[in-house]
C-alpha cells in the first residue's frame, strides 16, 4: 500500500474535473453563474477557463460547484444522490468554510 496523504473530498473533486477537463458551473454566493473549465486551484482560489479568458475566483465567494459529468471518488463515498429524503449533499465552499472554521 502507497503512503500518499489523504487528500480531502473538495480537492480530489476539483482535481478529477480538471484533469478530465470537464466543463463545471460555479454558483457563487452572490447568485452569479460562472461556467467552464478549472485550470487551476489552491486552498484559497479556482482559476477557471472560458473561451480563453481565465477567471480567478475565490473560494470564499463560491456556493455551489456543479460537474456536468459524474466525479467517482475511489477513497470517497460515491456521490450523494438527491432523492427528496434526507440530508442535502454540502456544496464545497461550505466544506472549506467548516475547515476554516475548525482552526
Amino acid at each position: 500500500m502507497e503512503n500518499k496523504p489523504a487528500q480531502n473530498i473538495q480537492d480530489t473533486f476539483l482535481n478529477t474535473v480538471r484533469k478530465d477537463k470537464s466543463p463545471i458551473t460555479i454558483y457563487l454566493v452572490s447568485g452569479v453563474k460562472l461556467t467552464g473549465k478549472i485550470r487551476s486551484f489552491d486552498k484559497y482560489s479556482v482559476l477557471l477557463e472560458n473561451n480563453s479568458q481565465e477567471q480567478l475566483i475565490f473560494k470564499h465567494a463560491i456556493s455551489t460547484v456543479v460537474s456536468n459529468r459524474s466525479v467517482i471518488h475511489s477513497e470517497h463515498r460515491p456521490a450523494a444522490v438527491t432523492t427528496g429524503m434526507g440530508p442535502s449533499p454540502v456544496p464545497v465552499s461550505t466544506i472549506s468554510q467548516s475547515t476554516a472554521e475548525q482552526r
